[in-house]
């Protein structure tokens, strides 16, 4: 998809620590749940980001969908 300035944006995540980091939409790589504390958001030109979003509350920040991987 390509990226416009309508649709690359800046997100605000929320951080246990109060305030959040704001990303710019098409800099984020990807992301992983981290417990029951939240997530880590992997930044293509920066340090990872601990949020205290779930990985479902991320996906309404994207408008993404999320899918369960079961492994056998």
């Amino acid at each position: 998809m390509e990226q416009t300035a309508e649709t690359d944006g800046f997100i605000l995540f929320p951080a246990a620590t109060g305030g959040g980091a704001l990303v710019r939409r098409s800099q984020i790589a990807g992301a992983r749940a981290n417990g029951r504390d939240g997530a880590i958001l992997y930044a293509m030109c920066g340090p990872s980001i601990y949020t205290t979003a779930t990985i479902p509350q991320l996906a309404q920040f994207l408008d993404a969908e999320t899918t369960n991987i079961h492994r056998d």
